[in-house]
């Protein structure tokens, strides 16, 4: 409860409906008071007071790399912002106009040909929390579904001759696909859940972080759990996904779960971390107590295993 009280310190209502909602255990309908505060203070407030009278956010869709449209709507989309916000609607409702790939995906590049597999997995989380739902999703849905490896995931580099998946792109594809099955169940449902099966299968293949011919770490940096989310693939990202849509305990979870409570202080904190550029609020302290990754890390504790101690 130390550690509650902690993280309830931070004003920030997001933040707050989220360790009332996911570590008290409180109902959603007790907690429509910090709901309707979240659009209007704490980082969701920067964000929004951010965006420009066209919609966009920085310089466009994509420039500056976390300042921008697509950026700041899929931060939104993890802190929380209702769904409902019609400001945010009318932002997400400019992305199909994007030029599309010779793939068939939304293509913000000017300067390759193809589109961004990750980044289309985004867009689709993007679609479905802010219910830009109908043609406009169904298309990036049959792209993702399109485009998945011969192994059970997906990679961008496919059209330089990647012929295996990526971590990287898996889990962004994996986080669209799973958020529109959630909100548009009629909308090929076997084939959305072959692919989430055989996308989750390729994650567990490797134990989330390791090779699946040697067993070798992968990248020491899927131990730094960055917030908010951008590209990068990290444990607790994967985690905490796994715990979002139920997923059931696997063994080949273990090693992950035991890695992250390691990283863990004795107090039951988390240390911060983002990826570096440019943003429209300070992040919370590299290497500090970090209240977002210590929620995030305790979720997905009482998910798959007993806070030690």
């Amino acid at each position: 409860m130390d550690v509650i009280s902690w993280l309830l310190e931070d004003p920030d209502p997001a933040l707050a409906l989220q360790v009332r909602r996911d570590l008290l255990g409180e109902p959603e309908s007790a907690l429509g008071s910090l709901r309707n505060k979240i659009a209007h203070a704490g980082r969701c407030g920067i964000l929004l007071d951010a965006r420009k009278p066209d919609g966009h956010w920085g310089n466009g869709f994509y420039n500056p790399k976390w300042a921008c449209t697509h950026y700041a709507l899929y931060e939104l989309c993890q802190l929380g912002l209702p769904g409902v916000s019609e400001a945010c609607r009318q932002s997400a409702f400019l992305i199909p106009a994007c030029p599309r790939g010779a793939d068939g995906g939304i293509n913000y590049a000017k300067t390759v040909a193809v589109s961004d597999v990750c980044v289309n997995g985004m867009i689709l989380t993007i679609f479905s929390h802010f219910g830009i739902l109908g043609e406009k999703a169904n298309e990036i849905a049959d792209y993702l579904l399109d485009m998945r490896m011969d192994d059970g995931g997906w990679n961008c580099e496919y059209y330089h001759g990647a012929r295996r998946s990526s971590l990287h792109t898996t889990i962004a594809v994996l986080e669209g696909l799973k958020e529109f099955g959630r909100v548009c169940p009629s909308y090929r449902p076997e084939a959305l859940a072959e692919a989430c099966g055989s996308g989750m299968e390729f994650i567990l293949r490797h134990r989330l972080f390791r090779t699946s011919t040697t067993g070798e770490v992968i990248k020491d940096e899927f131990f730094k759990f960055c917030f908010p989310v951008r590209w990068k693939y990290d444990i607790l990202r994967c985690l905490d996904l796994f715990r979002k849509f139920g997923v059931d305990k696997d063994p080949r979870m273990d090693d992950a779960i035991e890695v992250l409570r390691a990283y863990g202080d004795i107090g039951g904190r988390w240390k911060s971390q983002s990826q570096p550029g440019k943003t429209f609020y300070p992040p919370e302290k590299n290497g500090a107590p970090g209240r977002w990754n210590t929620l995030r890390a305790l979720r997905v504790l009482k998910k798959y295993g007993e806070v030690r101690q």
